[in-house]
Formats: C-alpha cells, structure tokens, sequence
C-alpha cells in the first residue's frame, strides 16, 4: 500500500531521510522552481514516504536567505493577507514548507531533518562555498549565525552506528543534519 504521509512539525522533531542522487545546489532534482504549486510537488518526492515538512516560524526572511543559500528551489508560494505567509522549498527531494503566522508569530523551536550522505565533508564544502558566495557572508557573525552556521562531527554515535556528522544550523532552532555512516 502507497501512502503519502505529511509530517507537519511542532516543536521537537528528528526526520532522517535516505539521499538518492540531489546534491546541495538541486542538481539532479527533476525539477525548476515555481512561484505557484500545490502543496506538494511529485518532481520534489523522495520515494522515502514523507511527502512533506511544514514548520512555523516567526519571521520567514531568515529561512528565505537560508534556503538561497544551501540552492533549494522555491516550489510553492502562497500570501493569505492579514493571516500568513508560506514558501515551500525542494531540498534533496524533500518538500519543507516554511510557514508564518501573520496574527500570532511564534519561533520555530527545535526541528531536524536528517539525510544520509555518503561524504559529509564533501556537503561541507560545497555548502561553504554557497554561503560564502552569499551576501550573508559579508554580515557581521551574529547576523550570520541567525540565517546559517556549520559543524563538523568527526565521532557521533547515531543510534547503534558511527557516523561523520554535519551540522547545518538555521534560524531559529532549525537544522538540518548529513551523517556519513562508517
């Protein structure tokens, strides 16, 4: 049985999805942005089961600077006036839906989303070179570390395996996590 399931995220949640062919700039990604979708687009899909992560947040302009940089593609876009604002992205075949509440904002809190890489240190360099060809390189460091900041795990434990393991912070509780399992 195919079903498609939409996580919608609160306050706490991990999400590992297995990567299959994207890399960080949507090469690979079967699709170009849109300014008008439906919610969910097939070309953003993962095969992984999840269809869809939408997250709160309180300001929308940090994750739009934050998924210009990592080269997610903009597949949905939607203003209701006076009530909320929403900007779906495709990142490695997954569809992250940022939402934000016009009548009552509230910060993000703390959501995860995990992809399995086969070379971490690789994903570091390639989203370090976007970020630094960005105009949020040239801000001062707590601006930046607002929007994105980066760490490099050589030694977690991910459950019962090892695993090289980066960490890519943004705002407001959100992360986005690539382990290299040993």
């Amino acid at each position: 049985m195919n079903r498609r399931r939409c996580v919608v995220l609160g306050m706490v949640v991990a999400l590992s999805v297995p990567v299959s062919g994207y890399s960080a700039d949507g090469a690979g990604s079967p699709h170009e942005g849109h300014s008008q979708m439906s919610p969910v687009s097939s070309a953003c899909l993962s095969g992984a089961g999840v269809e869809s992560v939408q997250i709160e947040t309180s300001d929308l302009a940090p994750y739009e600077q934050f998924f210009d940089i990592v080269k997610a593609p903009v597949i949905e876009q939607r203003e209701h006036p006076g009530r909320d604002r929403l900007k779906g992205y495709c990142y490695r075949g997954l569809s992250i839906v940022v939402r934000q509440d016009l009548q009552q904002p509230r910060p993000t809190g703390w959501v995860q989303i995990n992809f399995s890489v086969p070379d971490a240190a690789a994903v570091q360099q390639e989203l370090e070179r976007f970020y630094q060809a960005s105009p949020v390189a040239k801000l001062g460091e707590s601006e930046r570390n607002a929007i994105i900041r980066f760490r490099l795990k050589p030694e977690v434990k991910r459950g019962d395996r090892q695993a090289v393991r980066l960490e890519v912070f943004g705002p407001e509780g959100f992360m986005i996590g690539f382990n290299q399992y040993k």
